[in-house]
């Protein structure tokens, strides 16, 4: 492999370099307060973990005990690393936590994220402290353009998600795609190793994925659009993770990861989101030109589906293999994200008042068997040991398919009615264990009765949308329930913003509902069922 000349600093931020002799920082690190790596390492070695910039003091004594940044980095490679990002080859991420040389804004964000998973209680009261210091550290070194401050500021945006910080959460975001576009990610640079190139191609696509979702649940223009220049997709997750450190050898036996199917079915979510946001902004509804975009979407998603190597594919045994080969929880978020956008898909056929057409049952069909596919899996994967489906973002997805669950209760079949119920009651055995993970440990004030409250607040935060929606459908009685409308499209996208209640001044309210009709007696009993079932988590508060 060809060896730069320059400093992994400057070469990061497309500096001149003075080329400074090993031991001996050069001029423009000295400038601009950087710990040039000629400091710490030798020039042979991987440009992924240059040594820390310069930080205060207090920030150096203050990080974790060699032993418990181990923990954290297992608790994040375990439940959050290649979920909703993959920021990291494995082994020089450990590598450099054991030389001491890992970047401060990634370790402490690493530590924001992943103490919330330990079982050390004390560990887990500090979450809060270290996801402070990634965002202090990241602050201060704002216009060091480097991959480190890349990946420090995507750890950081995922804090303040945790948070329900959506406003920062979405600056820091969009810092990261800016430094990420200043040094060229997209492009391969010939100087890298395949282990660098391969980090600086999942960095990109983590941040593809991130706008997808991160825009929508604002309600924002996205910065990524299809067309432009785009790297390579990620290779297998195993493959990758068995390069050794240096990773010199380039990799003639390529093989597609289930990072590259996510960001080929991560693709087609965005135009989902065009539709319905498309749907809500029309005053006339042209239903054969609706359906014919709701066909060829659904015919892009069932080719992606049918193209799937058969490894890929959702099955008992495929999942216990992926376990067994350490990617199970990987494996199970790709198959969530693909039933979480197929529901989204036809979810506006759950809207009764929408005029019949051949495929209007049909789409609703589907909705409702994706809905229950996805609270099946979830269901299953957390009776697995490595396939557990722990991050954040899963509770609004879980929120979306409950939605569904509680428009068969309501307005379902008599024999639909049991197996729903069943399934609707562990989606929220599942959002209660959610809750006990973000963030209520990780909120840190001065008053413990306001540490409470605050952390209560924040953690029923999903629960209390799907409150909020099944309100609504109350509201507006049978025919309108499930009305496709701005607010439902805030509902199933907007995930990171409250959900304000629904408009009531030309619908009813629960209490004013009558009781006379036998249809409105049958919604009524329903409804007490479907809130029993909500309203119990906030029972065990």
């Amino acid at each position: 492999m060809k060896l730069g000349s320059a400093c992994l600093q400057c070469r990061s931020g497309k500096r001149k370099c003075d080329k400074a002799a090993v031991g001996t920082a050069c001029e423009q690190c000295k400038k601009r307060g950087l710990q040039c790596s000629s400091l710490q390492r030798e020039a042979s070695t991987t440009a992924l973990f240059p040594s820390p910039q310069n930080v205060r003091s207090n920030q150096s004594s203050s990080l974790p005990p060699a032993k418990v940044v181990e923990e954290l980095i297992d608790l994040y490679i375990c439940y959050i690393h290649d979920k909703p990002h993959s920021l990291f080859h494995e082994p020089s991420l450990r590598q450099a936590a054991r030389d001491g040389t890992l970047h401060h804004g990634v370790l402490f964000g690493i530590a924001g994220l992943s103490a919330r998973f330990s079982s050390n209680l004390e560990l887990r009261s500090q979450g809060h402290a270290f996801a402070n210091q990634a965002r202090a550290f990241v602050q201060t070194n704002l216009e060091a353009i480097c991959l480190e401050n890349v990946q420090a500021f995507v750890l950081v945006g995922n804090v303040c998600l945790a948070e329900s910080n959506p406003d920062s959460e979405s600056l820091y975001f969009v810092i990261a795609n800016r430094m990420a576009q200043l040094l060229q990610l997209s492009k391969e640079d010939p100087v890298d190793g395949e282990v660098s190139r391969e980090v600086k191609r999942r960095v990109w696509w983590s941040l593809y994925l991130i706008d997808r979702w991160a825009s929508a649940g604002l309600g924002l223009p996205r910065h990524f659009y299809n067309g432009g220049l785009a790297p390579r997709l990620p290779m297998d997750e195993v493959m990758f993770s068995q390069l050794s450190v240096t990773g010199a050898k380039d990799m003639n036996n390529w093989q597609p990861g289930i990072w590259s199917h996510m960001i080929s079915l991560v693709e087609i979510f965005g135009h989902i989101q065009d539709l319905n946001h498309e749907l809500v902004d029309q005053t006339h509804w042209d239903e054969n030109s609706i359906e014919s975009r709701v066909l060829s979407l659904a015919e892009r998603l069932a080719k992606f589906e049918d193209e799937l190597p058969p490894a890929m594919v959702y099955t008992i045994e495929n999942l216990d293999i992926h376990i067994r080969r350490g990617i199970g929880r990987t494996f199970v978020a790709l198959h969530l994200g693909y039933h979480h956008y197929c529901t989204l898909l036809y979810y506006q056929y759950l809207d009764q008042r929408r005029p019949p057409t051949p495929n209007t049952r049909v789409f609703a069909q589907r909705c409702k068997h994706h809905a229950t596919e996805y609270c099946e899996l979830i269901r299953t994967s957390n009776q697995l040991g490595g396939a557990e489906a722990l991050y954040n973002i899963v509770g609004h997805m879980t929120v979306v398919s409950s939605s569904v669950l509680l428009h068969t209760l309501l307005l379902g079949d008599d024999h639909e009615l049991p197996m729903a119920r069943h399934r609707l009651e562990s989606n929220f055995e599942f959002l209660v264990k959610l809750r006990e993970i973000w963030p209520s440990v990780d909120i840190m004030v001065s008053s413990k009765e306001m540490t409470f409250q605050l952390s209560k607040l924040i953690a029923v935060y999903q629960m209390k949308r799907l409150i909020a929606f099944q309100d609504a459908c109350l509201r507006t009685a049978q025919n309108d329930t499930h009305r496709f409308d701005k607010w439902m499209v805030k509902f199933l996208l907007q995930h990171v913003l409250a959900l304000d209640e629904k408009d009531s001044t030309t619908t009813p309210s629960p209490s004013t509902l009558p009781i006379g009709p036998v249809e409105d007696e049958r919604l009524l009993e329903r409804s007490r069922v479907t809130e029993s079932i909500i309203r119990a988590p906030y029972v065990t508060m």
